[in-house]
């Protein structure tokens, strides 16, 4: 699992798809060079059409691992040599994958696919193959292959594996009528597709213009080609500066909302030991330019958040009159107004008599008021690539929870948190004081990224100690992987400041931020979201204070749930 997660975290990086599981693909990457390969060969191809062709013909097949692994290697002579170009710290990885599989050089027993990556890279470095008389035919046909059409790519997949593998007898008899009714589907935009991550198709224009910082104020466009145009591509491969990352926030986030010198302050406070160097952008989902790729993706998320609201608004009204209630008749409770004895206030005229004879003034009934004000809840969504395949049940389930809360008027605050390179980014949905219209601002939850749930635990730690003597309530969203792998070599040689954050390291120093947080008076609970297989990781962060949750749509429940419990510990 921690492998298969840094290898995801690259396929992201490389590809900028985060909302692709490239384990539910196919063709899984092995190592980190197959995780870059595919991430970047995603920029040109149509995965799910190709995942579409893998599933209907090949995945069933008793030589399905032969046939991945071929088509892995034509993928990587595709794309090899632009993606080291761009990202020469992929080179090292090259160097570690072909080492791994020149290991079995020597043996005497080989498996096909083996001997024909040990020709490849012989061929690549210019010595001769040495491997049978049929591998080398098809890896001269493999070499000279270097189309970026996704369906040319399926046409010589499928030509290959006929003319070498002999398995059009395991294939369906009308296998080419079948195929152009799969090219015809996926070219007419078919479900295939429209499921294409972020839609690239639709903003080609927006997303080509995206990849360049334009260097001239002025420029003009003479065709399509973009001939005319004087750019200097932004992949960070002779300058990977904090200015490059900085300008890929603004990019991918929009423009920040407070100083960077204020982010800086509050950055050096808290971001210490693992966090060092680690710094805090604050987006205004507000973007420089509003026709932009990512402007538009994230006003689709919202469109699509809210879409999903709405589908189902009767039931999620019901939800939060029933949340309401909840919280009313529990964490309210005490905010009933309570009427005490005192030296002042309504007169007992029945009591009157203690004052003369035992000297006891307390004869006046005075009534103490109680409120919502004095309670605070902080809700803290994790906002990670992990949360894309639930986006909008997560964006509907904390609107509900805050329509339940700023209803009764408790102060209610929401972020959500990921990780960019170096940077640890916070949105801020609604706060304190917001009027209840801003719940809305929570359909524009947008996952990406990586997480490094310590800092932002810290983070809120250190907001919510500004008012320390309030009733507090801190509940957390959370994959229950903190992960934050910064320094995954895709870059050359510049080094991203900060460490990386994982594996027990980052389990622990997540526990740690708990478990200070609650000893500073506030009730603290996790809401896992993850894979079961990580549910001890939770325990460990969370000790007792977590609920596991296999249907997002029960989160608002669990809420309800997590502060009736908490009621009875309040004072």
């Amino acid at each position: 699992m921690k492998d298969e997660n840094r290898l995801k975290n690259i396929f992201w990086t490389v590809s900028d798809l985060y909302n692709f599981d490239i384990f539910k693909f196919s063709l899984k990457p092995k190592d980190s060079y197959e995780a870059a390969i595919l991430g970047y060969a995603s920029k040109y191809f149509y995965f799910y059409t190709i995942d579409d062709f893998f599933k209907r013909y090949i995945n069933n097949l008793n030589n399905k691992k032969d046939l991945w692994e071929i088509s892995k290697l034509i993928i990587e002579n595709i794309f090899s040599h632009e993606l080291i170009l761009e990202r020469p710290g992929t080179l090292d990885f090259k160097k570690s994958h072909d080492e791994e599989i020149l290991k079995y050089l020597n043996r005497q027993k080989i498996i096909l696919t083996t001997e024909l990556k040990i020709g490849y890279i012989r061929k690549e470095r210019g010595k001769f193959p040495k491997v049978q008389k049929i591998l080398e035919e098809m890896l001269d046909e493999i070499y000279g292959f270097k189309s970026l059409d996704t369906f040319k790519y399926l046409e010589f997949l499928k030509y290959l594996f006929k003319k070498y593998f002999h398995i059009n007898k395991n294939l369906p008899n009308d296998i080419d009528e079948s195929y152009e009714k799969l090219k015809k589907e996926a070219k007419s935009n078919s479900s295939s597709n429209n499921n294409r991550p972020y839609k690239r198709k639709k903003f080609v224009d927006n997303t080509f213009l995206e990849r360049y910082n334009i260097e001239s104020a002025e420029f003009t466009f003479f065709n399509d080609d973009y001939r005319d145009i004087n750019v200097k591509e932004d992949n960070f491969k002779n300058n990977f500066g904090d200015q490059n990352i900085y300008d890929a926030l603004e990019k991918h986030y929009g423009i920040e909302k407070i100083k960077r010198h204020t982010a800086d302050k509050i950055a050096s406070k808290i971001a210490t030991d693992i966090h060092n160097d680690i710094k805090i952008y604050f987006p205004s989902g507000e973007f420089k330019n509003k026709n932009s790729y990512f402007a538009k993706e994230e006003n689709n998320n919202y469109l699509e958040n809210l879409k999903f609201y709405e589908d189902n608004k009767i039931q999620n009204q019901r939800a939060i009159r029933e949340l309401s209630s909840t919280i009313k008749n529990s964490l309210l409770r005490e905010s009933e107004d309570e009427i005490a004895k005192s030296n002042e206030g309504k007169i007992i005229a029945s009591e009157i008599w203690k004052s003369k004879e035992l000297s006891d003034y307390k004869i006046f009934n005075k009534i103490n008021h109680k409120d919502s004000n004095e309670i605070f809840v902080d809700i803290l969504l994790d906002s990670s690539a992990s949360q894309n395949k639930r986006k909008e049940i997560v964006a509907t389930e904390s609107y509900i929870i805050a329509e339940s809360l700023t209803s009764l008027n408790i102060k209610t605050r929401i972020f959500s948190y990921n990780n960019f390179y170096n940077y640890l980014v916070i949105k801020k949905y609604r706060d304190y004081n917001d009027p209840q219209i801003k719940n809305m601002n929570i359909f524009k939850y947008s996952p990406s990224g990586s997480n490094r749930d310590g800092l932002a635990i810290k983070f809120m730690r250190y907001l919510i100690s500004k008012n320390y003597d309030a009733r507090r309530f801190l509940i957390i969203l959370t994959d229950g992987l903190p992960f934050d792998e910064i320094d995954i070599g895709i870059v050359g040689t510049s080094k991203i400041p900060g460490e990386n954050y994982k594996d027990e390291e980052a389990v622990m120093d997540t526990s740690k931020e708990v478990l200070l947080t609650r000893l500073m008076g506030i009730n603290t609970f996790g809401v896992f979201t993850g894979e079961e297989s990580e549910s001890l990781n939770i325990k460990k962060i969370y000790g007792n204070d977590y609920a596991y949750i296999t249907d997002i749509a029960r989160f608002h429940k669990v809420v309800g749930i997590f502060l009736k419990t908490y009621a009875n510990k309040i004072e």
